[in-house]
């Protein structure tokens, strides 16, 4: 193999792992992530490593934006957290899953 035909493949494996990459979409209508009542995603017994991957990414993005919003508002963290959770759990489509307060899965 030539350098120019190894370079090609290698290029084509990466943009094919990327084109597999789990989203939010896809791992909410697969299962494998829930939102729970703290406004934060969480695994549901189906869940896999690339799902807690993802989930990990986006719950880091999340706690930012809640913290950045809680100091705008003066307020605590956890009732950002908690008035989060009730709107993305209003917002979740049928078929998908969220933990209540007392940590029982539902599915919407």
């Amino acid at each position: 193999m030539t350098l120019k035909s190894i370079i090609m493949t290698a290029s084509l494996l990466l943009m094919s792992q990327l084109s597999f990459a789990l989203s939010l979409d896809d791992a909410q209508a697969k299962g494998l992530l829930g939102e729970n009542a703290s406004g934060y995603l969480e695994m549901t017994p189906r869940g896999n490593e690339e799902a807690k991957t993802l989930m990990t990414d986006i719950n880091a993005k999340r706690k930012e934006k809640y913290q950045s919003i809680a100091i705008k508002q003066k307020t605590d963290l956890k009732s950002i957290e908690k008035i989060a959770g009730e709107k993305i759990t209003a917002k979740l489509k049928t078929g998908e899953f969220y933990k209540d307060a007392n940590g029982q899965w539902h599915k919407k």
